[in-house]
């Protein structure tokens, strides 16, 4: 039985009266497909406090007996109490969240402590102990529900197996747009820059939505700035956003794009502040995190998925000494 662990260490500065936490309140520090995040980014300790921390299984398969862990170095005097102990199952793309509660013993000394969460779960993926092997995940990509579908068809392209490439390539040009979107995306999340070509074929295409994920994919993928400056005056709001946004994670900055960036957190379309929350958030910028996190909370599949690849995307980056 495979035993999943991740950690998550956070800064904690105890006093008897009074403490602060850090909770990095973002979601770089997490590897793989698993995101860890708390609810806000300071707890304020007197005797007692009380926060979430969110976890959504990104992978494309079931999680079981999901458990949130947590320990103070050092923390005598402090209790953490996490509750519910467990989660039995989570489906794939689901989220939940764990009640935190610190309390502080009268009396405990000031200094600084650390805060380390860890995430378990009884098995993941296809094969116990063991990465799915290419059979499995082509067999996944097999599945009727595109979701883990997608998600195996991603992984196929990191290994270098080119059946991933051609199931996200057909499914890009059908009809169901949600697909076609997370199909483009997935693209450029798997990182080969050869399917730099394919993704600029559909720069053609009269869909505002095909040509905006198509953007966000080829910046991904580091594409060349003439391929987002010729789109930057497009007259649908969401290509505009995503050919800034394009350029940006391309590795491409500016004083005017940053200001367009920012504003684009603002616009009354969710996806332009999706696409602008995007390259901000890759830049290691809050405010383009908490715009991800803000469009994610929604009951639309479509809103959710597009939200929930750029913050995958944000989470698997290398992390950032903060």
């Amino acid at each position: 039985m495979l035993r999943l662990r991740r950690w998550l260490v956070v800064g904690l500065c105890l006093g008897s009266l009074s403490a602060s936490a850090h909770l990095c309140n973002n979601i770089y520090r997490t590897p793989d497909r698993v995101i860890v995040k708390a609810e806000k980014p300071v707890a304020i300790v007197d005797q007692s406090d009380e926060f979430r921390v969110f976890c959504q299984n990104n992978y494309h398969t079931y999680l079981h007996n999901v458990r949130l862990a947590a320990q103070i170095e050092g923390g005598d005097g402090v209790q953490v109490d996490i509750q519910p102990a467990a989660v039995a199952e989570m489906t794939a793309g689901q989220r939940v969240s764990f009640n935190v509660k610190l309390t502080v013993a009268p009396g405990t000394p000031k200094g600084g402590r650390r805060l380390v969460f860890a995430i378990s779960a009884n098995e993941i993926g296809f094969k116990p102990l063991a990465e799915p092997s290419v059979e499995e995940l082509r067999s996944a990509s097999q599945n009727g529900n595109h979701s883990p579908a997608i998600m195996a068809a991603e992984s196929l392209i990191r290994r270098g197996d080119p059946s991933g490439f051609e199931k996200l390539s057909s499914w890009a040009r059908q009809d169901n747009p949600d697909y076609r979107g997370r199909s483009i995306r997935a693209l450029g999340k798997a990182g080969n820059k050869e399917h730099i070509e394919f993704l600029r074929t559909l720069l053609a295409e009269r869909n505002g939505w095909i040509r905006g994920n198509a953007l966000l994919a080829l910046g991904l993928l580091k594409d060349e700035p003439t391929t987002f400056l010729s789109n930057t005056a497009d007259r649908d709001a969401f290509v505009k956003a995503a050919a800034q946004a394009g350029l940006a994670l391309a590795g491409y900055s500016g004083p005017q794009l940053d200001e367009a960036l920012r504003g684009g957190l603002s616009d009354p379309n969710v996806y332009v502040r999706i696409a602008c929350g995007w390259a901000l958030a890759a830049q290691r910028d809050k405010t383009g995190v908490a715009a991800l996190d803000a469009a994610f909370r929604t009951n639309d599949p479509q809103q959710r998925t597009t939200a929930g690849d750029a913050l995958v995307d944000v989470a698997n980056r290398p992390t950032v000494a903060e």
